[in-house]
């Protein structure tokens, strides 16, 4: 994917933040941040920090990634003295995770704060075409099913995990997109073979749905 974002889990913040409601939250905010940190814990896997098994995170001894954000999710991981199941991390992945990964979006110039002398502070998106492309190349994997990137088929995954296909202007019906996204998330695997880390990422699209499922039936 071709974009100056390239962390899967800044995309996903990017999708989910409506730039015309001055970046609100598309869906509940909540649901949001364990899509976030499921993109996290996606990354982690992709770059071979973790390897996740039978709904088990285990870390795989490589060195520490250069993303903070990542970095402190698995130092939380390794500091534990059992592997922890999948929904615990997606839950709470490190104190305050959305604000971390907000100001990191900051601090790396892809959003600005914008003062405003009688009211609060809002950001705004360095580059307009960012969301813009992402977006473009997100709908363009929905028309063609022969396109092989990983990469996208992990968001679109993601973003099925998240419903937050039915807050986004789409060339189909809610219900096409969703079974066009669950069958994106289903052949993964099958695309990338057994031995790729890429084969686990339909069990962490599963584990995000489960966890924002939990989310809703638990007290505030």
């Amino acid at each position: 994917m071709l974009t100056d974002v390239a962390s899967l889990r800044d995309q996903l913040w990017l999708l989910g933040h409506d730039e015309t409601r001055d970046l609100q939250p598309r869906i509940d905010a909540r649901a949001l941040a364990v899509g976030l940190a499921g993109a996290t814990v996606t990354e982690l896997l992709i770059d071979q920090h973790i390897v996740v098994n039978q709904g088990c995170i285990y870390p795989s001894g490589r060195g520490k990634p250069t993303d903070p954000v990542a970095a402190a999710v698995l130092a939380t991981i390794r500091s534990l003295s059992h592997a922890p199941l999948l929904g615990d991390v997606l839950r709470e992945p490190v104190p305050r995770f959305a604000e971390r990964v907000h100001a990191l979006l900051v601090a790396t110039g892809v959003l600005y704060e914008e003062r405003r002398t009688l009211r609060g502070a809002r950001y705004r998106l360095v580059n307009d075409n960012s969301v813009t492309w992402i977006r473009s190349e997100f709908v363009r994997r929905l028309y063609r099913s022969d396109i092989d990137d990983p990469a996208v088929d992990t968001l679109c995954a993601l973003i099925w995990a998240l419903n937050l296909h039915t807050t986004l202007v789409l060339p189909y019906s809610t219900g096409e997109a969703d079974d066009i996204l669950r069958t994106i998330t289903e052949q993964i695997p099958v695309r990338a073979g057994p031995m790729s880390p890429f084969f686990a990422i339909p069990h962490i699209a599963l584990g995000v749905r489960a966890t924002i499922g939990d989310l809703a039936t638990a007290p505030f």
